[in-house]
């Protein structure tokens, strides 16, 4: 047959940088850059979306085709290692299960292991689900090895940006020519309406045989110069709106990505070495872009590092994604949503088809038409998998949710849920992405549980399924048993340092950093080795841990807070009414042992997973608070349903007279407790004070939502421990403005202590 193109391929053209580009570059580099010329055009000034940090295990695949050190590729990129995702409020609101890695279980020849579970179920002899996996469980108690032998499934959590930069120069040392400059042109042949080369703005022309279109949702050269048209699936896919934001790190990172979801929409929480990736992807037809903002302020932990910004798209794939002489990889070729974490599994499944059908002697349709096949057949597979999420849910609590139960979806997806539904079994062709155990793990966690299931199991009598269980629940407690913590794995096999400045990476306009904290204290006995500590209670069922004389120096605890006094930032979006800086290691290391030694037991605290403290003073006028700051708080948000947050206030001022700490306890039920809430986080100011009655200014006594039950007062060197899930507030008193401002103000340190729930705690 005639080729399409007859013209051989010299010059491989790459339009636009970010992960997409590079990946690319990086591959064909490997792959084939002994025999092309490849350049790769992109401009400083264009940023890069940039907000998919969490991968899929596939990642693999091609970092060893590259050839990339492990523990380089994570310290380069601030990496954490990622086992599954936590699904949140997906079935029902305070529900939630975990997607993991790996598998579960042994399978059989004639069904999977689903169906031995079933029956073991049925017979009163298997426990949960997850205990049957690895992963699963690894995840649930921050635990994680890289074991060699494989036994263990797992990706990574990563700064996009810094992955391209990585990247990046390994195709640069491979050879890949960086061309500077904005695109201005798309020049085409007009016999054969293929692309000869892309004119910039300054006047070079870059002129190629073959194009890559990473451009991005633009899809500037597949989608507007050769017109290859857009197929929607927001008729299944709700979500068309994305908010991003960067915070800093409280704690250890966990070893899963959070997926939370919200009346309109969900959240991630992606943890990094250096900070978290945080973001909203939610349906702007049923919420609006300001109340979706305040809603993820509301919602993150740690200090806010970048502004939040909205990002638009339109769930769907290109008609086709290879067209005459260009390929489009990337948002340029189509978007589903970041839900399962597939975009940069995408981007390297479309890399690797291209290596594998890359066209030798000119271009021949025919491996056009099995590209577009290949890629469409994958990409209805991921898209199938992803609205199972939304689709499959017992929440009616709003019009979203409601319309997601009610749609109709793919033929193809709706007969492999009521496959599931009656006989347990799930069918999976050899080249799709998730596997059965992905698609069990979904379909069981959103609510199906199989009407039936394959009558093999009920060939095994009672000991021999039981044995056939109970031994592979052992096994994978024996494993957990050895594994570490996630933390200390990466501190000893890839910890990284600080992260190189991205502004120059056409990462985006970028607040300050923030400044890293000084030299830790010398003395290994920062706080008082012979504390006396108080019980304190201010009502039945509450009490509070005061411990004077708290720190062995408070007055050089003062000195290092004078020495951060240019560092003290107001993180935007922060609740907190005034600056902060992060509290010197040293200091959060005592901290932690003495929490875990002295206080924890007292509280009922259950085992340690992360500690956060800071320095922080009160200066914002009670004029300018916000809702949020206008009533008293708690200090449990975005915790697990077996989380509990602790917390401390330690004052370094001797002013009693600014204020220690009030307690309060609702006067109102739970369902009006939770809309003030909700609206001290959604309304302005004005709306606000007129739907509670709440004006501006710092509350300090009881009203119609909240009775004080108590306060500590302050006194220098005094801590105060309490649990995070009492409602509490600075008891501010307005009439010494002027205290607050001189010298040190009301400095204080606030610490914050996430652990294990114990049973039967609140």
């Amino acid at each position: 047959m005639t080729p399409l193109l007859p013209t051989p391929i010299r010059r491989i053209v790459i339009a636009g940088g970010g992960t997409a580009g590079w990946m690319v570059a990086a591959g064909l580099a490997k792959c084939l850059g002994r025999q092309y010329e490849i350049r790769l055009v992109e401009s400083e000034e264009i940023g890069t979306i940039g907000v998919g940090e969490a991968t899929i295990p596939t990642l693999h695949f091609l970092h060893e085709i590259l050839d990339l050190d492990e523990a380089e590729f994570i310290r380069a990129t601030q990496a954490t290692f990622k086992l599954g995702i936590r699904f949140e409020n997906w079935r029902n609101v305070g529900e939630d299960y975990i997607h993991s890695f790996g598998r579960t279980g042994k399978p059989h020849w004639t069904a999977g292991f689903q169906h031995f579970w079933l029956e073991g179920r049925r017979r009163g002899m298997a426990s949960d689900y997850g205990d049957y996996c690895l992963e699963l469980r690894a995840a649930e108690q921050d635990r994680f090895e890289a074991l060699r032998d494989g036994a263990i499934n797992y990706a990574y959590h990563l700064d996009a940006t810094l992955y391209g930069r990585y990247l990046r120069q390994y195709a640069e040392r491979l050879g890949v020519q960086r061309v500077e400059g904005k695109i201005a042109q798309v020049l085409t042949d007009a016999a054969t309406g293929a692309l000869t080369g892309l004119k910039l703005e300054r006047g070079e022309q870059v002129d190629g045989e073959f194009f890559i279109d990473c451009t991005g949702m633009r899809s500037l050269l597949l989608g507007e110069t050769l017109g290859v048209g857009y197929e929607s699936w927001a008729h299944w896919l709700p979500c068309d709106s994305a908010i991003a934001v960067q915070t800093t790190l409280e704690g250890e990172p966990v070893p899963y990505t959070r997926s939370i979801a919200h009346p309109f929409g969900w959240q991630w929480r992606i943890p990094l070495q250096h900070r978290v990736g945080n973001g909203l992807v939610y349906a702007s037809r049923h919420v609006g872009d300001d109340e979706a903002r305040q809603t993820l302020l509301a919602n993150v932990q740690g200090e806010v590092l970048r502004q939040p910004r909205v990002i638009r798209f339109t769930p769907g794939q290109r008609h086709d994604v290879w067209k005459l002489n260009c390929v489009a990889l990337g948002l340029s070729s189509g978007f589903l949503e970041p839900l399962e974490s597939t975009s940069i599994h995408l981007i390297q499944k479309g890399l690797t088809r291209l290596v594998q059908m890359f066209p030798s002697d000119g271009i021949f349709q025919s491996d056009i038409d099995e590209y577009n096949r290949q890629t469409r057949v994958a990409i209805e597979g991921i898209r199938d998998f992803i609205i199972l999420h939304y689709h499959v849910t017992n929440r009616t609590d709003s019009a979203m949710w409601r319309a997601c139960r009610e749609m109709a979806v793919p033929e193809s997806l709706r007969h492999r849920i009521q496959l599931f539904r009656d006989t347990a079994r799930v069918n999976i062709s050899a080249d799709e992405l998730f596997a059965e155990n992905s698609w069990v793990q979904v379909m069981m966690g959103q609510g199906i549980l199989p009407a039936a299931h394959h009558p093999i199991t009920r060939q095994m009598d009672d000991r021999a399924l039981g044995d056939f269980l109970a031994e592979i629940r052992k096994d994978v407690a024996r494993k957990l048993m050895q594994l570490p913590r996630h933390q200390a794995f990466i501190d000893r096999y890839c910890k990284a340092g600080p992260p190189p400045d991205t502004s120059a990476m056409g990462a985006g306009p970028a607040s300050a950093p923030p400044v890293p904290a000084p030299a830790r204290p010398a003395s290994p006995a920062l706080l008082n080795p012979a504390p006396h500590l108080e019980r304190v209670e201010l009502a039945p069922g509450v009490a509070v841990i005061v411990v004077d004389d708290f720190a062995q120096d408070v007055a050089a605890l003062q000195r290092l807070a004078l020495e951060l006094a240019p560092h003290f930032q107001r993180p935007a979006g922060h609740p907190y009414p005034g600056p902060q800086a992060p509290l010197p290691g040293a200091w959060v290391d005592a901290l932690d042992g003495f929490f875990q030694q002295q206080v924890g037991p007292r509280l009922g605290a259950g085992a340690p997973l992360g500690l956060m403290a800071r320095l922080a003073r009160v200066l914002q006028d009670p004029g300018t608070l916000d809702p949020r700051q206008r009533l008293c708080h708690r200090d449990d948000s975005d915790l697990g349903p077996a989380e509990a947050m602790f917390a401390m206030v330690h004052y370094l001022f001797d002013e009693p007279r600014l204020g220690g700490t009030a307690f309060f306890r609702p006067r109102v039920d739970d369902t009006t407790l939770r809309a003030l809430l909700h609206d001290s986080r959604t309304l302005d100011g004005a709306a606000f004070e007129a739907r509670h009655g709440i004006g501006p200014g710092y509350m300090s006594g009881s009203n119609r939502y909240f009775e004080r039950i108590g306060e500590v007062p302050a006194r220098l060197n005094r801590a105060v421990f309490y649990s995070g899930a009492v409602f509490h507030t600075g008891d501010i008193d307005v009439r010494q403005a002027a205290g607050y401002r001189l010298g040190l103000g009301r400095l204080t340190v606030n610490a914050f202590f996430k652990t294990r729930r114990t049973p039967g705690a609140p």
